[in-house]
């Protein structure tokens, strides 16, 4: 039987390595020239930098063994992560410990005690669902944490109305913190939150590392450049059209592309292109690359920081923190929303000079050494309300013809790299109805 995987990101390499293990025929098509997907080190002359944050680590003790076990070499940190945070225009900046409701104790008072306020008289509603991702911030956090930090960050970074987010995101991403946290963190105690990644590990030389580990076995099996641009039947199989010409025949197709990109290839008569339900975040990445021997000015020593005010980027992971052979470099997202949509390019680079300067991060221009932009599609995969049911309608249906959905993209969740992998291992055992050889479930 011959398998066809569309997409060398972590679910398409980690899916060829462990069929490859049990002897099946397959083959991977990658549209790009390089593997990786939105794991991949990127190369501006001497500066390495990543698509956003690549921290490994996980909820999940035995994958964070797993991890842990992989023959890279690691750089072993300890998260340091802010929230910068401003009272009014000319107030001046505090940043906060990530994350929010558990390093409210550097906020200034006022704004410290409208969150402590607003989260009791919270609590005192017993509420315990919530019908989208605004009800939950307004009702169940409070109306302090809500206006200082969740809903102008939430509103800043994602696509669509936060009315339309489902509870999904609160269950999978954001992790609430205990009362028992909240309190110790509102009367000035030094608390940790979301413990489980506080640890994280992260390959010496950038992610990409991860993604060549994992594709060593495989490369014969790898057809990069390969862009896909119709999947039809062909007798009991499929036949694969990519935009140079070639035809590729599967018996079966493993997808870990986007889903909303699928749809649209899949010659299939009921099968409809396109649903109303399937949001997601596109993303440019902006690097700034200093001189060699500057420095930033504010944030030098974060890992990554959250930005909630008006400047254009929501989120900025300092590459040098990650490794020591990094040089000084920063890389700011951006979502691609409808006034980002009005500005070309070099204007966005502008712009996020323009307000990391502002904000003191950058001291001065002339630090400046490099700068670099990528539009990168399909970056965050939004969990809206009713998705759930649309999802498993699509899977069903692809499934009946042999059409199987893998990953992040693939069965459009809103999953880390952790779960990439175990949701990668689930499928295999799926498939085969035995114990994978690969990341613990």
């Amino acid at each position: 039987m011959k398998i066809l995987i569309l997409g060398a990101g972590l679910a398409g390499l980690e899916c060829g390595r462990q069929l490859r293990q049990r002897g099946c025929d397959f083959a991977i098509l990658e549209k790009e020239s390089q593997i990786g997907g939105l794991a991949r080190t990127n190369k501006t002359g001497d500066y390495a930098w990543d698509f956003g944050v690549h921290a490994l680590y996980s909820r999940h003790p035995h994958m964070t063994r797993y991890l842990h076990s992989l023959p890279l070499d690691y750089v072993p940190s300890e998260r340091r992560v802010s929230i910068y945070h401003t009272s009014g225009r000319n107030a001046p900046p505090y940043l906060i410990n990530y994350p929010f409701e558990e390093g409210i104790k550097g906020l200034p008072w006022k704004d410290r005690w409208e969150c402590i306020g607003g989260y009791f008289i919270s609590k005192f509603r017993h509420q315990s669902e919530y019908c989208h991702l605004q009800d939950w911030i307004d009702h169940g956090l409070g109306f302090g944490i809500a206006k200082h930090f969740m809903t102008p960050y939430n509103r800043k970074i994602w696509n669509c109305p936060l009315e339309d987010i489902s509870m999904d995101l609160v269950n999978a991403k954001i992790h609430p913190a205990s009362l028992k946290n909240f309190l110790m963190a509102a009367f000035g105690r030094e608390v940790i939150g979301r413990i489980y990644q506080w640890k994280f590990v992260y390959p010496r030389r950038g992610i990409q590392a991860l993604m060549d580990y994992t594709a060593q076995d495989i490369r014969d099996k790898i057809r990069v450049k390969k862009q896909v641009e119709k999947i039809r039947r062909q007798g009991t199989g499929w036949e694969v059209l990519t935009t140079d010409g070639d035809i590729e025949k599967a018996d079966r197709v493993i997808s870990t592309i986007p889903l909303v990109e699928l749809l649209k290839m899949v010659e299939m008569e009921g099968l409809h292109k396109s649903f109303s339900q399937l949001k997601w975040n596109d993303t440019y990445f902006i690097l700034v690359g200093l001189r060699k021997g500057c420095r930033f000015s504010l944030l030098n020593d974060c890992h990554w920081a959250f930005f909630k005010e008006q400047e254009i980027f929501y989120r900025i992971t300092m590459m040098h923190n990650f490794s020591e052979e990094f040089l000084p470099a920063l890389v700011a997202e951006v979502t691609n929303k409808e006034a980002v949509r009005q500005m070309s390019p070099e204007q966005i680079q502008a712009g996020v000079l323009k307000d990391l300067t502002r904000l003191n991060i950058i001291k001065n221009s002339r630090d400046v050494a490099v700068t670099d932009i990528r539009y990168v599609p399909y970056t965050y995969p939004i969990p809206t309300v009713d998705l759930d049911s649309v999802k498993d309608t699509i899977t069903r249906r692809l499934e009946r013809e042999n059409i199987l959905l893998v990953g992040r993209n693939g069965r459009w969740d809103y999953l880390n790299m952790d779960g990439i992998l175990r949701s990668v291992s689930e499928f295999i055992r799926g498939y085969f109805g035995d114990e994978p050889d690969g990341p613990p479930l």
